[in-house]
């Protein structure tokens, strides 16, 4: 990891979660899994499915929840995007550099090891956007981040040898029917494998979602799946 003193030359901390500090501490904490498996599921919390692909080398994906959409957007500029990014622009492979997302691209700039060079106006433009959704609140923040996606996606989601993807969802129910749809959309699988990683039905895995804020039970049963049963889905993305 790479650090920045000063929080980008000064800026004025908005939420804990705005702090390279803070994340690097709760990725050594929860060894770059899940940092926040053991927080509760509550009606503010958000989730986040990304995926980086470099075919060349490493891969990754996560399922993830956040206690918020301010934690979703620190988590986004400090670790998931530092990562894409410094895997489209370093000829290294198997490396993938968490830290401040502006800092990251100060260095590549005048790194010898960047091989995209003209990447870098592109990715801070990226950069810049998910600065300003931090000036959002509330459903506001959630339905600008939902733009932030789209516009990511379509860019950063079209080379074959080197891509990245992110989908974010308010609700345990919006996760757990975006699942079922891409398994049942896919070439590549059908409804049964995503049943026999779960341990339930389709019909089961819809019903304990859309009941997790009213059901102790089923939020418990949901966290579970979420945190150790999803399986990776990145055979899903090579057909594309």
């Amino acid at each position: 990891m790479f650090s920045t003193g000063n929080n980008r030359g000064g800026d004025i901390l908005k939420s804990k979660y705005d702090n390279y500090y803070y994340w690097e501490n709760i990725i050594k904490k929860s060894k770059g899994i899940n940092p926040f498996a053991n927080d509760p599921i509550t009606e503010k919390s958000v989730f986040f499915h990304g995926v980086i692909i470099n075919c060349n080398g490493g891969s990754y994906e996560r399922w993830l929840h956040f206690p918020d959409n301010e934690a979703l957007l620190g988590f986004l500029n400090y670790i998931f995007m530092s990562m894409a990014f410094f895997s489209f622009l370093s000829n290294e492979t198997e490396v993938f550099m968490q830290g401040d997302l502006d800092e990251m691209l100060d260095i590549m700039t005048d790194s010898e090891k960047c091989s995209q060079k003209n990447l870098i106006p592109e990715m801070r433009e990226f950069s810049s956007q998910i600065r300003e959704l931090w000036n959002y609140k509330g459903e506001n923040c959630f339905e600008e981040l939902k733009k932030f996606m789209v516009d990511y996606n379509e860019r950063w989601n079209k080379d074959l040898v080197l891509f990245s993807y992110i989908d974010v969802f308010r609700s345990p129910f919006e996760l757990g029917k975006y699942m079922v749809e891409t398994y049942e959309k896919s070439k590549e699988a059908d409804i049964s494998m995503l049943e026999d990683q779960l341990g339930v039905s389709k019909g089961d895995w819809l019903q304990i979602c859309s009941t997790v804020y009213e059901n102790e039970f089923m939020k418990r049963k949901f966290t579970e799946i979420v945190n150790n049963r999803i399986k990776d889905m990145l055979f899903l993305f090579w057909g594309r």
